[in-house]
């Protein structure tokens, strides 16, 4: 069913009527553009990390504003997951900037991982932030 925001993820066609939601599909939906991203340059390779922080940051930020709204008609344990997802891709991103930073490692094959990791494991949840969606209009 086609909705007001509508997204065409590896998943299929996902869509949502509420902001909030549409925002955190919208910034899945561009990790996918660099899920494959690679690169030898460090500093390309830094900048291109800081767009994927800034999608899961924005993700959070909306997840928190559709919170605030639909927080009594939501199941718990959906929320802890995508909240869950979103702090953990969080936490990698992190891990990797602060070793191109400290230049602790400058193996950039093996950093380039993180933008396929933290792609796919954020697709996994995207059928938990569509179950929040439903919830909160009570489609369940």
């Amino acid at each position: 069913m086609l909705r007001m925001y509508n997204y065409n993820l590896e998943t299929g066609t996902v869509g949502t009527n509420d902001e909030n939601i549409a925002n955190i599909l919208y910034n899945i939906n561009r990790m996918e553009m660099d899920k494959d991203f690679s690169s030898s340059d460090i500093k390309e390779l830094d900048e291109t990390l800081g767009d994927l922080y800034f999608m899961i940051a924005d993700s959070k930020v909306h997840l928190n504003r559709f919170l605030e709204i639909f927080n009594k008609n939501v199941n718990a344990g959906t929320v802890n997951t995508v909240v869950s997802a979103l702090d953990e891709a969080m936490k990698s991103v992190r891990e990797v900037r602060l070793k191109i930073r400290a230049k602790e490692d400058s193996n950039a094959e093996d950093m380039c991982v993180v933008f396929s990791e933290v792609y796919k494991n954020l697709l996994h949840i995207v059928p938990d932030i569509l179950a929040l969606d439903n919830q909160a209009v009570g489609r369940v």
